[in-house]
């Protein structure tokens, strides 16, 4: 989610600039809606097994730009004809047609792509593209129903690894602290992450519990927030394209390149030798130390810093 969404600023600059271009975007089918309703991409190619292979063969394009570099995006860059562009880290490095130079290592992940389409031509300028997330009008007011109009903050603390993923317990002293602030707290999960937000809402009565909410449906909740709380994760992106401040707790990750991006917003996280690391477990001790080291008062300090 996070990588679809973090491309929406580049790819508005594009079409700012050239505003004829036809983008077609290639992406996992669960991940489709993220570009539900963004006039800047003509086509949302949505991956289904074989089927898809099938659709994306053979067709032609003035240029193919895999911005992932997996052995997966490689294998579909070589499905459809057209100069394949790649980057110099890349796998597979002498089939692309052209290589785009490293990032630099504290580039943004949103600097990053803007890189490699200035090397494609794109002209330099000191805008920085904000995240674009359509509004769904529909998807807006079921939302407003559902949380009656209240002041709410939405607090979403699931994560993909262990290592991103704070204590429930932690989210619950925050959410509680944020209660007697009379905020509603407005509390969501993906699918897996169930357990994990009923584990917050034991100890938080009077919480709204949001679960099986579609991409669009969770973008508007987001949207109405005064806040969002919550991991590295895709919602927290999905925070940052629809405009909504974002108190994000960080551990394992790079927060250079993966930070809430164009919104106000507050990585809390504290300084290990080892961050950042890849993720999919701690290297050094038999629990992720880095996001255990974050308090329940750095991230309370956080929010209501962005909720003055």
């Amino acid at each position: 989610m996070g990588d679809c969404l973090l491309l929406s600023g580049p790819v508005r600059a594009l079409k700012e600039e050239y505003p004829d271009f036809q983008i077609s975007v290639l992406v996992e089918s669960r991940f489709a809606p993220c570009f539900d309703g963004n006039p800047d991409f003509t086509e949302v190619i949505a991956l289904k097994g074989k089927v898809s292979a099938a659709k994306l063969a053979l067709r032609r394009f003035h240029a193919i730009v895999n911005l992932h570099g997996g052995p997966t995006s490689f294998v579909y860059s070589c499905l459809a004809v057209g100069p394949r562009i790649g980057a110099e880290q890349y796998r597979h490095r002498k089939l692309y047609n052209g290589l785009v130079p490293s990032p630099e290592p504290r580039a943004h992940c949103v600097e990053a792509t803007l890189a490699t389409f200035r090397w494609l031509g794109l002209p330099v300028t000191d805008k920085a593209p904000s995240l674009r997330y359509e509004v769904h009008p529909k998807e807006a007011e079921k939302m407003q129903a559902a949380l009656r109009n209240r002041k709410y903050v939405v607090i979403h603390p699931g994560s993909l690894f262990a290592t991103k993923r704070w204590d429930a317990g932690r989210f619950a002293h925050v959410a509680r602290e944020l209660q007697a602030e009379g905020f509603t707290i407005a509390l969501t999960g993906g699918p897996g992450e169930e357990s994990v937000v009923i584990d917050v809402a034991r100890e938080v009565p009077g919480t709204a519990i949001l679960l099986g909410l579609t991409i669009p449906e969770l973008a508007e909740l987001i949207r109405g927030a005064k806040l969002y709380v919550g991991n590295d994760s895709g919602p927290m992106h999905l925070a940052s394209a629809v405009g909504t401040p974002t108190v994000a707790v960080w551990g394992s990750s790079d927060s250079r390149r993966w930070r809430p991006w164009g919104v106000p917003s507050r990585v809390v996280q504290n300084p290990f030798e080892c961050n950042p690391c890849p993720g999919y477990r701690c290297l050094v001790a038999d629990t992720p130390l880095c996001i255990e080291s974050v308090s329940v008062e750095q991230v309370t300090a956080a929010a209501k810093e962005l909720l003055i």
